[in-house]
């Protein structure tokens, strides 16, 4: 009689392992669901003055219902399977207690059980099924809990194309430049090549420029250089040594980045200026302000430099997140400065104060710029103008005038645009 009652164990606890995997599938899906929904949700409130402007708020609703719409369907199902294993389990319990005690009562009138017998199989199956019934539950969670672990999981053992090498080397102080030997470039799922076949020297403490036409390749030539990509073919060098054999870090660290698209964390002014270089003086930290022509602003805020910016930034315009940007990357004093459209958002009077600002700073640093604004980079010591990915011109602006080429015509286009 005791052993048969191990023997319908398994039929007890059939539901918990018949319904673990469509549980661990529900909450899956209910978690992505979710995903979406709160994806949607940010879009909808980054875009408001878009959706507002093109009148798409009933659009955008319909599309938040049915987001909404989907995820309740997924968590009804997950809720249905949560709830029917423990009571599947109740149910099969109780019947198979029922069969027991009866079977247990006709053998103690036949003679077959005491009363004492009886009484204690009685006691053993009551404890013996209250665990099951609170295994059935911890299941639940149990499977909730995996479902979710795998999402992280997932992620975490994701590789990234880009890491260190096995033993990597560690730059002191660069003392040459930078060599881009025969770099390619294709984005995944691309018909062409971003950049192709680029062979460019840049000299330690010189200014070059990257100008040409949205699509040429300029943004995609100077992600390399952090090693935001690595090239498919060909090579980037720091004073003669492939960028993939330096430690990431140590690379990084050198190197300063304003680019057009500007990003602040929601916290105040002056953590987004230290991000990256915590251990700043509040000397250093105004200097850097000022340099980017951004204490004015920053002053006129009640908290100063402890102004919460907003989410994206959003508390402040378009120029003085680019002139927080500005300060971010002085404040690390790096090696290598790369402008990628840095003063895009500013007005005039403001881009001339902080292009006299970057000036003064190009002094023993390698900068970059990319820029659609020619008056931006006149000052370079080297002009490249790119099509196609491929660079078609170099020299100083007055020779690249003087060879009445592609850079020749932009320069006439925005001449002719601003008289």
């Amino acid at each position: 009689m005791f052993l048969a009652v191990f023997i319908v164990v398994p039929i007890v606890m059939g539901p918990v392992s018949a319904f673990a995997d469509k549980i661990r599938r529900a909450t899956r899906n209910q978690q992505e669901r979710l995903s979406l929904l709160n994806g949607h949700l940010q879009e909808v409130i980054s875009g408001i003055r878009v959706i507002r402007a093109f009148s798409m708020e009933k659009t955008e609703a319909k599309r938040f219902w049915e987001f909404n719409q989907d995820l309740s369907d997924k968590t009804f199902k997950g809720h249905f399977y949560h709830q029917v294993g423990p009571s599947l389990t109740e149910l099969f319990s109780s019947i198979v207690a029922v069969i027991f005690l009866s079977f247990g009562a006709y053998l103690m009138e036949d003679g077959t059980f005491s009363r004492g017998m009886f009484m204690a199989f009685f006691l053993t199956l009551i404890f013996l099924m209250r665990p099951f019934k609170q295994m059935s539950m911890l299941s639940n969670s149990i499977q909730s809990a995996i479902s979710a672990g795998d999402r992280v999981f997932e992620l975490l053992d994701q590789e990234t194309d880009i890491r260190n090498s096995a033993n990597p080397k560690f730059l002191k102080k660069m003392e040459k430049g930078l060599s881009f030997n025969n770099v390619t470039y294709m984005y995944p799922g691309a018909k062409n090549p971003a950049i192709q076949e680029i062979n460019l020297e840049i000299a330690k403490g010189e200014t070059i420029a990257l100008v040409g036409a949205s699509g040429a390749g300029k943004s995609t030539l100077v992600d390399l250089v952090p090693r935001l990509i690595d090239p498919q073919e060909g090579k980037v060098l720091i004073d003669g040594i492939d960028l993939r054999d330096l430690d990431l870090s140590n690379l990084r660290k050198r190197i300063g980045i304003v680019s057009q698209q500007v990003f602040l964390f929601n916290g105040s002014i002056r953590e987004n200026i230290c991000y990256g270089n915590q251990n700043v003086t509040e000397e250093q930290l105004r200097t850097a302000c000022e340099q980017a022509f951004a204490m004015e602003f920053i002053l006129s805020f009640e908290e100063g430099l402890d102004t919460i910016v907003g989410e994206r930034g959003v508390m402040l315009s378009g120029g003085q997140r680019q002139r927080i940007a500005i300060a971010r990357a002085l404040l690390l004093n790096p090696e290598i400065l790369i402008l990628d459209e840095a003063t895009s958002a500013l007005d005039t009077e403001s881009e001339r104060l902080v292009q006299e600002a970057l000036e003064s700073l190009y002094k023993n640093r390698t900068v970059i710029i990319i820029a659609h604004r020619l008056s931006t980079v006149q000052i370079a010591n080297r002009i490249f103008t790119m099509e196609d990915g491929k660079i078609v011109e170099s020299g100083t602006h007055t020779e690249l005038l003087q060879l009445d080429g592609k850079y020749k015509k932009l320069y006439d286009i925005q001449f002719s645009e601003n008289v």
